[in-house]
């Protein structure tokens, strides 16, 4: 017979494990209830902030197909206010898309799981994540995982309407969607399209312990894919897509001072960064798929694909502080595809802005390693992958051009006002490039998972 304490013992035991592993909540946009408490499939929430706001420390939310733009519909979500960490540090949670509206079945590609707003304006990102610890905390890692979600900023941003006729708009040709992408201060006489423009990102974390972001899609970001803050423990973002992103597709930093940087790692692996656009329509600067960034120990970029990427596929050009933490860095990148990039590899040069390394010569780079090994350009035959690219957004960058002509006009009325003072004559410039951050069609996206075995985004398991 068990005696009553030992049986007490593994029910207080049992409990104890529940509670770490934490509660369990539903939501479906089509099938959900406001007031449903979202703890069974049948009683799901209707709305995805509800349920973050709702969850605690370890609790898991499974999100079906549908669109999610937060309370009354206002565009965005957040665990924790963004760039407010220090006092709001959320919670460690995970978020699962992909599931069918019974939550019979998960797979996110059929399923698709997105935040894709329209006429919204914006004051924070896409999704906000906040996940710290207080100061002096020593209990064990948090978990956060985002997995399966589509955010797409392509209904949102404002863009010229597609005119093959009109070089103004930047419409390569009649199969893109449409014109150039509009910045925040351009305001070009012709019709648009869309609704919004500003700078927001697409996912931002400013978290710590163990965090992943995998089968996730990010396309048409207007400032970053992802953008992270890391504190000490480990970031894994694996197995998404990445396409028409602007700024840079991912960006992760380290959050932690300096004697705590060996304690930060990030792995960056299978995948598929396309079409990452520079900040502006001339060409200045960003447009870099991958950056590696300060304050992380190790980082290790491998089994991706970097193409069609307006900068460089990937970018290494930053230092540690002092010489002993940047000769301890470990920044791997090796096993990865690249093509079309304007450069694939870039790194600081004394004497020069940076230098351009093709993906052969990446083992020339003494900033990266100690794994730089079978780096390669996109060996011939991988049809599939091609075949999965829209046609004509892979033609149009690939015949981009950028046209600029300078105006001067002695006789303006700033020009007599600035002689008058002794001022500069001012002239103006006009860059008209035949493709500059497009629309991509987001379904399309969805066909570039597995388009290569073992190399990018493979398909969602």
């Amino acid at each position: 017979m068990i005696h009553s304490r030992f049986l007490a013992a593994v029910m207080l035991l049992v409990a104890a494990l529940n509670a770490a592993q934490g509660k369990t909540f539903y939501v479906s946009a089509t099938t959900g209830s406001a007031r449903a408490d979202g703890l069974s499939p049948t009683t799901a929430m209707k709305d995805l902030q509800k349920a973050i706001d709702t969850a605690q420390d370890d609790d898991i939310i499974y999100v079906a197909e549908g669109n999610y733009l937060g309370n009354m519909d206002r565009g965005y979500l957040e665990c924790g206010k963004f760039g407010n960490a220090q006092n709001d540090r959320g919670k460690f949670i995970s978020i699962y898309g992909g599931y069918s509206t019974d939550f019979s079945e998960r797979d996110v590609i059929k399923h698709v799981t997105k935040i894709q707003p329209t006429s919204q304006k914006f004051t924070a990102p896409l999704l906000n994540i906040n996940s710290k610890r207080p100061y002096g905390y020593t209990g064990p890692d948090g978990n956060v995982v985002i997995d399966g979600l589509v955010f797409d900023f392509g209904e949102n941003n404002l863009y010229c309407a597609a005119n093959v006729d009109d070089e103004r708009t930047g419409t390569p040709n009649k199969g893109v969607l449409t014109g150039r992408f509009i910045e925040p201060d351009g305001s070009p006489a012709v019709p648009k399209v869309g609704y919004a423009n500003g700078n927001e990102y697409a996912l931002h974390m400013d978290v710590e312990g163990n965090v992943r972001v995998s089968n996730c899609i990010f396309v048409n970001c207007r400032d970053y894919g992802i953008s992270a803050l890391m504190g000490k423990g480990h970031m894994e973002i694996s197995n998404n897509i990445f396409i028409a992103c602007r700024y840079a597709s991912c960006q992760v930093k380290g959050s932690v001072r300096d004697a705590d940087i060996e304690k930060v790692s990030l792995e960056f692996h299978h995948n598929t960064v396309l079409f990452t656009w520079t900040r502006t329509k001339a060409f200045e600067d960003m447009g870099q798929g991958f950056r590696f960034m300060n304050g992380i120990r190790t980082i290790d970029v491998h089994n991706n694909i970097f193409g069609c990427n307006s900068n460089c596929g990937v970018e290494r050009v930053y230092y540690e502080s002092n010489k002993a933490m940047e000769a301890a860095k470990i920044s791997n990148l090796y096993d990865n595809y690249f093509f079309a990039n304007k450069r694939d590899l870039e790194i600081a040069a004394m004497g020069a802005s940076s230098i351009s390394v093709p993906a052969a010569r990446i083992e020339e780079a003494e900033q990266i390693g100690p794994k730089y090994e079978g780096n390669v350009e996109m060996p011939e035959g991988n049809d599939a992958f091609l075949n999965a690219v829209d046609k004509s957004y892979l033609e149009g960058f690939m015949s981009l051009k950028i046209m600029s002509s300078q105006t001067y006009n002695p006789n303006s009325a700033a020009n007599q006002f600035n002689r008058a003072f002794g001022l500069n004559q001012q002239g103006s410039e006009i860059v008209r490039p035949s493709m500059y951050c497009n629309k991509y069609p987001w379904e399309k996206a969805k066909d570039l998972f597995g388009a290569v075995k073992d190399y990018g985004a493979q398909l969602p398991k």
